[in-house]
């Protein structure tokens, strides 16, 4: 066998050999510079004014993934309208070691939201979801995109309302065609009672609403991670950010709607996404 020979025979697998080194290597120093990057988040800010903590974390994923699960995960600090608190007993985060930056997000066991809307009223939510998950694409100017979705939950509010849901949605993107932010809202199968119960009454059978905020750029420091979400939602605010709502499509037991828009001259509609600006 000459040297050609023995060349092309061994050249593949050399390669082969070279990538998986560089692959394992990069894995190691990609997870212990974010395992030290969450350890020193712990109790801290992780944003402006948004504090992260947790009892304990995992990392494994190995070559390819990041995968981390906490134990204890808490988020909390100033939202929109006042402070804000998330709590879960179990979350994951992936991440890919290469490619586009994508978080995917788990949430399971107990959870517990508690929250302040735009009349100052404070808001407390516990359940136990079926699944839980979220996914956030970042780009060069921060959150281009966030989607949840949560399947089979039941739980109560603060008064023991009890409510249950086979399926709810929240969708956030950059508008890409102009200064402003989209916002889809969805939920199949919503029964509540109590308080809980408002508009759409205590059995909302489908929801959809999509809305749409004009002036977008003054959320570009939150979707960044430079700025509070107080502060973005008073600068959207000052600058004469508006809603329109539509298209919009609810069948319950209180409000049957299908429309392309939607003048919400009560906000009622509008109080749905009211805790996010």
């Amino acid at each position: 066998m000459n040297f050609s020979s023995r060349f092309w025979l061994f050249a593949p697998l050399a390669m082969f050999f070279a990538i998986a080194g560089w692959a394992m290597v990069h894995w190691w120093v990609v997870a212990d510079a974010f395992d030290k990057k969450l350890t020193a988040l712990n109790g801290h800010e992780a944003l402006p004014g948004i504090s992260v903590s947790y009892a304990g974390k995992t990392i494994s994923g190995f070559p390819f993934n990041i995968d981390v699960v906490f134990t204890g995960f808490t988020v909390e600090g100033q939202g929109a309208h006042g402070p804000f608190r998330w709590t879960t007993e179990n979350f994951a985060l992936h991440r890919l070691t290469y490619g586009r930056t994508q978080d995917i997000y788990e949430a399971a066991g107990n959870q517990t939201l508690i929250w302040t809307d735009g009349r100052g009223k404070n808001h407390q939510l516990t359940f136990l979801p079926g699944s839980l998950r979220a996914s956030a694409i970042i780009d060069g100017r921060g959150l281009l995109r966030f989607d949840l979705d949560m399947v089979a939950a039941a739980g109560s509010d603060s008064d023991g309302a009890r409510f249950t849901t086979a399926r709810s949605q929240l969708h956030l993107r950059r508008d890409p065609k102009g200064d402003a932010l989209d916002l889809m809202v969805s939920g199949d199968d919503v029964k509540a009672g109590g308080s809980i119960a408002g508009l759409f009454g205590d059995h909302i059978k489908s929801l959809k609403l999509y809305a749409t905020l004009t002036q977008g750029q003054a959320f570009a420091p939150l979707l960044a991670g430079q700025g509070s979400w107080a502060a973005a939602s008073a600068d959207w605010r000052g600058k004469g950010g508006q809603v329109a709502i539509g298209p919009v499509a609810i069948a319950s037991s209180g409000l049957n709607l299908t429309a392309n828009t939607f003048s919400d001259s009560g906000n009622d509609l509008r109080g749905v996404l009211d805790p996010l600006y």
